[in-house]
């Protein structure tokens, strides 16, 4: 509770260091993969620290950092983040659109990839709405003019993405005999 509490106090304090701030995210993240039962407890409080640091604050570094330790965190704890995956959405799609640093959008399509990947497939097709905007997002990604290795990013998770809706909707067919003795 201290380390959740005394470190999410940190990172939002804007009187910190950028660098400092960036330092408490990850040892978070750190502390997270090594002890995953806290996660539950804390994961709201958590989640609510790094979406608000991309949203507002105005430091490149900080932005980058939030995002990397949400895509992290994404990995860690795969249920975790489905209370919080209209907020992840909307933070990447923001900053892929909106943000002039190229890092922070590198980041943003980083964090999109590793939910992407880290996910249950059958989420994506529970999640219906929301595996359709991540899916329209990486496309206008990947049409749009930006960095090489976002395009390239956004292209994998795209491959990736459409090989399990793919599965959802062209289920391979089994034929199975059933033999019954009387």
């Amino acid at each position: 509770a201290v380390v959740s509490t005394q470190s999410t106090g940190e990172i939002l304090n804007p009187g910190r260091k950028e660098d400092d701030r960036a330092k408490c995210m990850e040892v978070l993240v750190n502390i997270i993969e090594i002890t995953n039962e806290m996660l539950p407890k804390y994961e709201s409080q958590i989640f609510n620290c790094l979406l608000t640091c991309v949203n507002h604050q105005s430091d490149e570094i900080v932005r980058v950092s939030s995002l990397g330790c949400l895509g992290d965190l994404c990995k860690v704890c795969k249920y975790g983040c489905l209370n919080h995956i209209q907020e992840i959405i909307d933070v990447c799609e923001r900053t892929l659109m909106e943000d002039q640093s190229e890092l922070a959008k590198r980041a943003a399509i980083v964090t999109l990839a590793n939910f992407i990947e880290c996910q249950d497939k059958s989420l994506f097709h529970e999640q219906q709405r929301e595996t359709l905007r991540v899916y329209r997002l990486l496309k206008k990604v990947t049409a749009m003019n930006f960095d090489k290795e976002v395009q390239r990013r956004a292209s994998q998770a795209l491959g990736v993405l459409s090989g399990i809706v793919r599965e959802f909707m062209f289920p391979k067919t089994k034929i199975q005999h059933e033999v019954k003795i009387l």
